[in-house]
């Protein structure tokens, strides 16, 4: 999928010969079809790689350590489901672009 999207994969999909298979691969491989048809418009790689888009999970799974982990998860912390909210969006403008933290310190408050 990476250079030929999801087409190419949903083309080699259909093209698979299930005679003889048992119903039960039969109703997986219509489930992941559909699944791939209803979401080709999500997987036009060769385009996002094309805009210099990344793909890979790996600066998610980066910034995930870096934004959350590093904050929420240090020696003694504890945290409930509004707090950490509230840290993370902070946390997020402070690691984010250049400028997004002292934007949010500058701005007037409503």
């Amino acid at each position: 999928m990476k250079h030929e999207g999801g087409a190419a994969l949903l083309a080699e999909l259909e093209a698979l010969d299930l005679r003889g298979r048992p119903a039960a691969v039969q109703e997986v491989h219509r489930q992941v079809t559909g699944y791939v048809r209803n979401n080709l418009h999500r997987m036009d790689y060769p385009h996002y790689r094309a805009q210099g888009w990344q793909i890979g999970s790996g600066h998610i799974e980066a910034a995930c350590k870096t934004v959350v982990n590093q904050r929420l998860k240090q020696s003694g912390m504890r945290w409930g489901g509004d707090g950490a909210d509230a840290v993370c969006h902070l946390r997020a403008l402070y690691e984010g672009e250049n400028g997004q933290w002292g934007a949010l310190w500058e701005s007037p408050i409503n």
